[in-house]
């Protein structure tokens, strides 16, 4: 007997019915491991090398980050 894994199941995905096109293109977002990778770089980076790499982020993903901290 083959188990249907949870993604396949529309029952798991029932929220996704209640979110915002931003919500959602952040769900989908934070699953691609490559925006994960550069993004641990950016969090990893401090100084100039920060502003450059949210840079790059801004490019390559479309993202912006209004709210982020400076401290």
């Amino acid at each position: 007997m083959v188990l249907q894994s949870a993604w396949q199941s529309s029952e798991t995905y029932t929220f996704v019915d209640t979110l915002s096109p931003a919500q959602i293109a952040w769900e989908w977002l934070r699953r691609n491991e490559a925006y994960r990778q550069d993004f641990a770089i950016l969090r990893a980076a401090d100084g100039a090398e920060e502003e450059t790499l949210a840079a790059l982020m801004r490019a390559r993903w479309g993202l912006r980050f209004p709210d982020r901290s400076r401290t």
